[in-house]
């Protein structure tokens, strides 16, 4: 059976603090970020062919940002100014002024899939552009206004990962890993086991 997306949930966010070249990359414990509406997730890959002899000979593949936009239902204060930098003064406003010290975040989801499953995601090093707002006066039916927000990933600079996935029901799939995705940030292990 086919695992088609059907579904969206379980929007978290961690705080990237280290990302050495050559070292390790560590991440805040995750956090909720807000309700799910959509996500749309877009590789900016492009490719070139080279022709020789009047016919295409090789085609090279460049991967370039990895674009994402969420519709949400709303940003707590508190998620708004980590994610964007953004401070609160002592009386609870929130102070959106200079976001030069707007942190790197890892941004985690799930999808159910038709076969019964969950396609499991995390995009490891990335920055979220602060939201647009729209308002409307109220007429006779109320129209709800939803977020949206948009972001740019990158490679990391300790493995030069960009994004992983899990499916819930590939036979490969880690159990552990499957109930641990949203309590830390995925990393990848490569270590085979020793056989006797």
């Amino acid at each position: 059976m086919k695992a088609l997306p059907i579904g969206l949930k379980d929007l978290y966010y961690a705080k990237l603090l280290t990302d050495e070249q050559d070292g390790k990359t560590t991440y805040a414990p995750p956090k909720r970020l807000a309700g799910a509406i959509n996500a749309n997730l877009n590789p900016n890959a492009t490719s070139t062919t080279i022709y020789v002899d009047d016919k295409p000979d090789e085609t090279v593949t460049s991967q370039g940002l990895l674009e994402v936009e969420l519709g949400i239902d709303t940003l707590e204060k508190a998620t708004a100014a980590e994610i964007f930098g953004y401070r609160i003064d002592n009386r609870g406003a929130l102070m959106e002024g200079n976001s030069s010290n707007q942190p790197y975040i890892a941004l985690g989801f799930r999808s159910e899939t038709t076969d019964g499953g969950y396609k499991y995601y995390w995009l490891y090093k990335g920055k979220i552009e602060p939201p647009g707002e729209e308002f409307q006066t109220k007429g006779e039916s109320v129209e709800i206004k939803t977020g949206s927000l948009k972001g740019s990933f990158i490679s990391r600079k300790s493995d030069e990962e960009k994004k992983t996935t899990m499916h819930s029901n590939d036979p490969d799939a880690d159990p552990e890993a499957i109930l641990n995705w949203f309590k830390a940030v995925y990393e990848p292990d490569f270590t085979k086991p020793t056989t006797s």
